[in-house]
C-alpha cells in the first residue's frame, strides 16, 4: 500500500481534461481511451506536423536518413509506450492501479506526453534555443526601459527561454487557436509532460529546463492541484510518469544520434559493433556475423538490442527507487542511475563522443547561420509587435511598422497585442509563439526575404 505522505495513483492517473468539463464520447461511439484521444490530437495537429521539418541535431540536412524532431518524438513515443506498460505491470502487480485502467493505459499517457515533449522546439533544434536566449540577455542589455519594465520572472522566461515550457503552452493555449484553450489534454498527461514542473524564475542556479511560463503559471497550480504534486508555488515535484518520459527521450536521443553520426561519417561505421559489443555479450562469432552485415542493417540490430535493455534497466530503476518517487525525493534520471551493463555504457559513450557530435564542421557552419536567421528574425518582429502595444516602451532598432507587424503576426496575434493591458512580455510571448511554430526552412526563407535575397 502507498504510505499516506505520497503521491497517490488516483489522482496522478486523472483523465479529465484541461480546460472543459465537457464527458468524454460514449465507449459505443468511440472505443479510444481519454488518453488514446489526446494522442490522435496531438498526431493532427500542425505543430506536430512541422516537426518533420526541424532540426534534432544536424541542421537542414540533405540526408533523409538523418533524425528530425518529428522522427525523434515517434521513436521516444515507441519507448515511452514500453516503459509505461512495464510499470503499469509493476503497478497493478502491487494493487495500486485504479480500478477501471489497465497497464496499457499507462503506456498510452507517456506515448503521448512523449509524442508532444518537444512540440515547442524552435528552429535549429537546441542552437536555436541557446540563439533566442541570447538575443534576449544582449536586447534586454540594450534596452533598460524595457527591461525595467519586465518583472524578474517574466526576464527569467526571456533569458532562459526552454521549448518545454513551450510545449505546455501549445498543449493548454495555443494547440488549436480555439478560444485560448489549446489541445484540451488530459490532466494525467500534462503531469507526464512536465519533465521539470516549475517557472524559469524557480530553474536552480545554472540550469535553463523549466516547464512552465510565468504566463502559465496558473496552469501549472491547477495541474498540480488536481494531480496531487507536491511543493511550493511554481515548484513542484515531478509526476512519476515524467521520469518514464525523460527516459524515453533519453534513450533515444543517445542512440539515435551516435546512429546519425555514424551515417554522417562523424563516427565509424563500426562504432556501435565495436563499442557495444562487451557490453551486449557477444561472442566473436556474433561480432563477425555483425561485421559482415550492410551498415544500416547491422546498426539497426544494434540500436534495438541497446534500446530493449535501456528499458529493462530503466523499469528496473524506476522499482527500485519507487518509494522515493513517490515521495518526491528522487532527483536524478531513471538512465543516469540504470546499472545495466549496456545502459552504462550508453552513457559512457555518449558522453566520450558528445563534442565530436555536436561539433562537426558542417553542424557548426549551419548553426551560426540559424544564429543569424533567428536574430534577423527578433531584430525585426520584436520591436514591430512592441509598437503595436499602446502601453509599450520604444525598443531599439527594427524597420517593422505596426502595420507590417500585424500582417506577419496575424490578425488574432495583432488584436492580442492592441488589447488593454498588452505589454513588453505578451509582445515577446507571442513572438515566441510564432518562432516556435517556424520549421528550419520557413526560419531560413524568411529571414531571407527579410534581407532582400528571396526565398
Amino acid at each position: 500500500m502507498t504510505p499516506p505522505d505520497t503521491m497517490r495513483w488516483e489522482r496522478l492517473l486523472d483523465s479529465g481534461r484541461y480546460g472543459t468539463d465537457r464527458p468524454e464520447p460514449d465507449p459505443g461511439q468511440d472505443p479510444r481511451s481519454p488518453f488514446e484521444r489526446d494522442y490522435d490530437r496531438i498526431v493532427f495537429s500542425g505543430h506536430f506536423r512541422r516537426l518533420g521539418r526541424k532540426t534534432q541535431v544536424h541542421p537542414l540536412n540533405e540526408n533523409d536518413h538523418i533524425h528530425t524532431r518529428l522522427s525523434h518524438s515517434m521513436e521516444s513515443a515507441s519507448l515511452g509506450r514500453s516503459l509505461g506498460v512495464h510499470v503499469g505491470r509493476l503497478l497493478e502487480a502491487g494493487g495500486e492501479l485504479p480500478g477501471g485502467l489497465c497497464p496499457g493505459h499507462v503506456g498510452q499517457v507517456v506515448q503521448a506526453a512523449c509524442l508532444a515533449h518537444d512540440i515547442g522546439n524552435p528552429p535549429f533544434g537546441h542552437s536555436g534555443e541557446e540563439a533566442i536566449k541570447a538575443w534576449f540577455k544582449a536586447w534586454l542589455a540594450d534596452n533598460d526601459t524595457l527591461a525595467a519594465a519586465l518583472s524578474a520572472a517574466q526576464r527569467a522566461d526571456l533569458t532562459r527561454f526552454d521549448g518545454n515550457a513551450m510545449a505546455l503552452r501549445i498543449m493548454v493555449r495555443t494547440g488549436f487557436e480555439e478560444n485560448g484553450t489549446g489541445m484540451r489534454p488530459t490532466l494525467a498527461v500534462l503531469g507526464a509532460l512536465m519533465k521539470y514542473p516549475r517557472t524559469a524564475d524557480n530553474a536552480p542556479p545554472g540550469k535553463d529546463k523549466f516547464s512552465c511560463l510565468h504566463g502559465e503559471r496558473s496552469t501549472l497550480e491547477q495541474v498540480a492541484a488536481r494531480l496531487g504534486l507536491p511543493g511550493p508555488p511554481g515548484d513542484h515535484r515531478r509526476h512519476p510518469l515524467a521520469f518514464l518520459t525523460e527516459a524515453a527521450d533519453d534513450i533515444c536521443y543517445r542512440v539515435m544520434d551516435l546512429e546519425d553520426a555514424m551515417e554522417l561519417d562523424i563516427l565509424p561505421g563500426r562504432f556501435l559493433l565495436d563499442e557495444f559489443k562487451d557490453a551486449l555479450e557477444m561472442d566473436a562469432a556474433r561480432v563477425d556475423d555483425y561485421a559482415a552485415r550492410p551498415r544500416r542493417s547491422r546498426n539497426g540490430s544494434l540500436r534495438a538490442a541497446i534500446m530493449t535493455r535501456a528499458i529493462g534497466a530503466c523499469v528496473a530503476a524506476f522499482r527500485d527507487n519507487y518509494d522515493a518517487i513517490m515521495r518526491g525525493e528522487f532527483a536524478p534520471g531513471l538512465l543516469d542511475v540504470a546499472r545495466e551493463p549496456a545502459s552504462q555504457r550508453l552513457r559512457e559513450v555518449y558522453g566520450e563522443v558528445e563534442d565530436r557530435l555536436f561539433r562537426s564542421r558542417r553542424k557548426v557552419e549551419l548553426e551560426l547561420g540559424a544564429q543569424r536567421s533567428l536574430g534577423l528574425l527578433l531584430d525585426t518582429l520584436i520591436p514591430g509587435a512592441l509598437a503595436l502595444c499602446a502601453d509599450a516602451p520604444p525598443a531599439r532598432g527594427g524597420l517593422c511598422t505596426p502595420a507590417q507587424a500585424a500582417a506577419l503576426l496575424g490578425r488574432e496575434r495583432a488584436e492580442t497585442l492592441r488589447a488593454p493591458g498588452a505589454g513588453p512580455y505578451e509582445a515577446a510571448v507571442l513572438v515566441l509563439d510564432y518562432l516556435a511554430g517556424m520549421t528550419d526552412h520557413y526560419a531560413t526563407a524568411l529571414s531571407r526575404r527579410f534581407m532582400g535575397l528571396g526565398g
